[in-house]
């Protein structure tokens, strides 16, 4: 549960402040002024700050100094009565990702929180694989300007293929540097759709086939946008083959077998089953069970049937908490020889 601290010097304001946090999922704390702020912040461990600005002892651009000095990814909003632009400014200035007025609805508040705290997880990952080496900083970059610019549930939905695909790499016995492109190609495969229009990505119908030849060109896009990254070529070719078929009828290069990068095999399937399982505005998500039979009915065809039972596999251990269905119900079901 992530955790607040509540900057408030009015105890009424205060307690309505933590009731509204409490009943969106998150603990809350109350500071009763600046100072006091100030010295929890030093404690550790908060998600997100909520702060008023007129306060005794140490105003709220202070405190949002202080933490910014702490943890520079530790988002803080300001909730104050002092309609002031000018104030706002500074506030962002110094460090603030969110500014709300009084009166305010709770709704409101929840949903500037919950937007700072997803800023603050794209901030630790970007930090996270920032320390895997030199190579990776100009993908933090790349990372973070997709994410900023498209909706973050692709976010998670990256996140997950990073699990799979490394779970995936263990099973198969990939090396650990096989392992590391085949988790950067997982989190990097769709980044081309950066070039694609929102419409067509957010559609909830049918697309025309015009439509389709534009979103197609995502895996190609990807590609050249990696291009120029040192060191990445295997990586690129995992974004750029991601949607091609093992029976060759796939895009964009119509490649068959396996003359398709090892990595993109793997990705096509992890992807694939999460799309199913998660949904999309135009199908809603199926049950892991119907996902895995879908899979099973395309092994050979659309998928790689060796990568197929390596995230069978990964299934049964279910490394990732999800709740998927065993071998031993599979075999019963005849899913599986």
């Amino acid at each position: 549960m992530p955790r607040l601290l509540v900057a408030e010097d009015d105890p009424l304001v205060a307690r309505y402040l933590v009731r509204c946090l409490e009943s969106g999922g998150y603990e809350a704390e109350i500071a009763e002024d600046g100072v006091r702020a100030v010295a929890m912040l030093a404690r550790g461990g908060w998600d997100c700050v909520v702060t008023d600005y007129a306060m005794p002892r140490a105003n709220g651009l202070e405190v949002i100094a202080a933490a910014r000095r702490l943890d520079p990814t530790l988002p803080c909003v300001v909730v104050t009565g002092m309609h002031d632009m000018e104030l706002a400014m500074n506030a962002m200035a110094e460090g603030a990702v969110g500014f709300i007025p009084k009166p305010f609805k709770p709704d409101h508040l929840l949903v500037v929180v919950r937007n700072a705290l997803d800023r603050r997880r794209l901030a630790l990952e970007s930090t996270r694989l920032r320390l895997l080496g030199p190579m990776l900083e100009k993908f933090a970059l790349i990372l973070a300007n997709t994410l900023e610019a498209k909706d973050l549930s692709t976010h998670l939905h990256c996140e997950r293929l990073v699990e799979y695909a490394d779970q995936v790499g263990d099973c198969l016995e990939l090396g650990a540097e096989d392992r590391e492109t085949l988790r950067l190609g997982a989190c990097l495969h769709d980044i081309g759709k950066i070039g694609v229009p929102d419409v067509l990505l957010q559609s909830r119908g049918g697309l025309d086939e015009e439509e389709w030849v534009i979103l197609r060109r995502h895996a190609e896009i990807g590609a050249e946008i990696l291009e120029d990254i040192e060191g990445w070529t295997e990586v690129r070719r995992i974004v750029r083959h991601h949607h091609e078929r093992f029976d060759g009828g796939g895009y964009p290069d119509r490649l068959r077998g396996m003359m398709i990068p090892l990595g993109a095999r793997i990705v096509s399937v992890i992807d694939a089953f999460d799309v199913m399982t998660s949904g999309r505005p135009y199908s809603p998500p199926r049950p892991a069970e119907a996902a895995i039979e879908e899979l099973l009915r395309q092994r050979g065809t659309q998928f790689d049937p060796d990568v197929v039972d390596a995230f069978l596999e990964v299934v049964e251990r279910n490394p990732s908490g999800v709740q998927l269905l065993g071998r031993d119900t599979l075999r019963v079901r005849g899913l599986m020889r």
